[in-house]
């Protein structure tokens, strides 16, 4: 479940209480009943922000039993601990204290009690966590996702439940605290929604509803950093197009972080993201890309040693692409097959074009693909010119068998190990999935970006490049 966290991770408003102290105790003690779990972890971000959690290993015994420690700063502070498909749940684990937490699960629900240290601040935190999970209101696999407005309904539903618990809160600054947090957390969710509700071409930007939301937030409250309103807002006042190298847009993004932002965690997040945005996005061609970087160093200042390595990915597929230009022999890897054995990607080639996927469960976006692919398969079953291949970089193995098993697919499918996943990805350059590749019936690459099964014109694509 570890790559599950990642998604998870892109939206959960995790929670922090910090102070300039550190803790080293037995904080957490509990049981889980009537469920197992597959790698159990437990989510801890320093300054609030998901994108920074730091994910932990929980041990759970044959019993159901399980104990966490860690160091973190300040007399409290509240963590995320991830069950994978059995969901995610809080906890507020205090310095020198042992928080006590049974997880039961009774038919398709789970009864969660605590006892122990700050035991209506830790329902709180609970319901919170489960309230907000971002893996409550979307799905990676489209199969399984719901309507927007069921979504939309369930999200009043919840954000009632933690509202019904602030009053259980004595003191007032730590009550205060969790209902801007909580707020936050259903601001960001309720807009995430509005915006997957925009599909067909639809600018979210120009609905009513979006505008509302989204005005006025001041992106230097601490609150809406960590509820991921701050980025949301400042990626709205962009006004260049995500296209091409990016390079506009984050110039522009750059000249806006200098102008308004002041928080210093917000800065250091801006500076990754829009590093992000150009060196692992974009398409790298066009530009004078080291007066960029040298321009974009400067604006990340004391965050540059930090930013260095998403430097070096660019660079190594800048390299990547040189060795997968179209008419150069396809890179050679070891594959899996879902009966354990092993086999090349050379001997799948010859004679015929291999349009190849390269995904994973835990990708959304490489899920969404996935009816356009067998749409393609059934289309082109009978063409002796053409065949398709998945290639799955799941780390999780039982994770891909399982969703084989449920799919069913009538292509080919195979799973990269460790080292052949390392492999495939630093041949070919990949830096974000799903990535689509053409290989030609002389094992030469045609084209090693192609255009996705969902694109609008992938039949007039493919048939040309089948026909030379």
């Amino acid at each position: 479940m570890r790559d599950k966290r990642k998604i998870r991770a892109l939206t959960l408003g995790a929670m922090l209480l910090a102070m300039p102290l550190m803790c080293n105790a037995q904080l957490l003690k509990g049981v889980i009943k009537g469920f197992t779990v597959d790698e159990p972890g437990v989510n801890y971000s320093p300054d609030g922000y998901a994108l920074n959690a730091k994910m932990n290993d929980l041990k759970i015994q044959k019993d159901g039993s399980f104990t966490f420690d860690m160091d973190f700063q300040g007399p409290t502070a509240d963590v995320g601990i991830d069950l994978g498909a059995n969901g995610y749940f809080g906890a507020h684990l205090v310095k020198g204290k042992t928080v006590k937490m049974a997880i039961e699960k009774k038919g398709a629900e789970y009864d969660v009690k605590f006892s122990g240290a700050d035991v209506k601040i830790n329902y709180l935190v609970n319901q919170i966590t489960r309230s907000f999970d971002s893996m409550k209101y979307w799905s990676p696999d489209p199969s399984e996702s719901k309507p927007n407005a069921t979504y939309r309904a369930l999200l009043e539903t919840e954000y009632a439940k933690v509202k019904a618990l602030l009053p259980t809160i004595k003191d007032n600054k730590v009550r205060d605290y969790y209902a801007r947090l909580s707020e936050g957390n259903y601001k960001w969710t309720k807009i995430r929604l509005i915006m997957d509700a925009c599909e067909n071409g639809a600018k979210y930007q120009d609905n009513e509803e979006f505008k509302q939301a989204i005005a006025g937030i001041d992106v230097n409250d601490p609150i809406n950093y960590q509820t991921n309103l701050s980025l949301t807002a400042i990626n709205n006042m962009v006004q260049a197009p995500l296209e091409g190298n990016n390079e506009a847009y984050c110039r522009e993004e750059m000249a806006l972080v200098d102008k308004i932002v002041t928080l210093p965690e917000l800065r250091t997040l801006m500076v990754n993201m829009i590093g992000q945005k150009y060196f692992l996005f974009g398409n790298g061609v066009g530009g004078d890309q080291e007066a960029f970087i040298r321009d974009y160093l400067k604006f990340a200042g004391k965050d540059s040693i930090k930013v260095k390595s998403l430097i070096q990915q660019f660079k190594s597929k800048q390299e990547s692409s040189k060795l997968t230009k179209s008419g150069k022999a396809a890179p050679d890897i070891t594959l899996n097959t879902p009966d354990g054995k092993s086999v090349q990607l050379s001997s799948l080639l010859n004679g015929k074009f291999t349009y190849i996927d390269v995904w994973a469960t835990w990708c959304g976006p490489c899920c969404a693909e996935i009816p356009f692919i067998k749409k393609w398969v059934a289309h082109y079953k009978d063409n002796p010119k053409i065949r398709f291949i998945s290639i799955s970089l799941d780390a999780n193995y039982t994770a891909w068998k399982n969703k084989l098993n449920r799919d069913k697919p009538q292509w080919l499918q195979f799973n990269c190990d460790k080292e052949e996943n390392k492999a495939i990805t630093e041949q070919w350059g990949i830096i974000g999935i799903p990535r689509f590749i053409i290989i030609g019936p002389d094992g030469t690459i045609r084209q090693a970006d192609a255009f996705r099964p969902s694109d609008d014109h992938f039949q007039q694509k493919l048939d040309k490049i089948i026909s030379e």
